[in-house]
């Protein structure tokens, strides 16, 4: 075989071991990246000396407002050409 093409196929297999080796390694760098960030949260918070409570309550007035799980209902191309045409032949008020 060509010395160029065993060469090539030599990288591609050692490029697909390394790969596999680093998927290995993700998840627990993940699980380490979390736990450093939890433990930054609770030295955060010990620092603060905030009481339990005091912790939740401003949690819960920073949270963003739940949005609902309602679907918004689906306007139609036709439905905005007449919606639009409404507001072009409605008369202006107070003219």
């Amino acid at each position: 075989m060509n010395p160029q093409i065993n060469k090539v196929t030599n990288d591609i297999q050692k490029t697909k071991e390394k790969i596999v080796e680093l998927q290995a390694l993700l998840p627990e760098l993940e699980r380490k990246k979390v736990d450093l960030e939890n433990a930054e949260i609770v030295r955060l918070v010990r620092k603060a000396s905030v009481e339990p409570k005091e912790l939740a309550g401003f949690l819960e007035s920073i949270k963003p407002p739940r949005q609902t799980t309602q679907k918004k209902p689906e306007i139609t191309a036709k439905d905005r050409h007449k919606n639009f045409r409404n507001l072009l032949v409605q008369p202006t008020q107070g003219r």
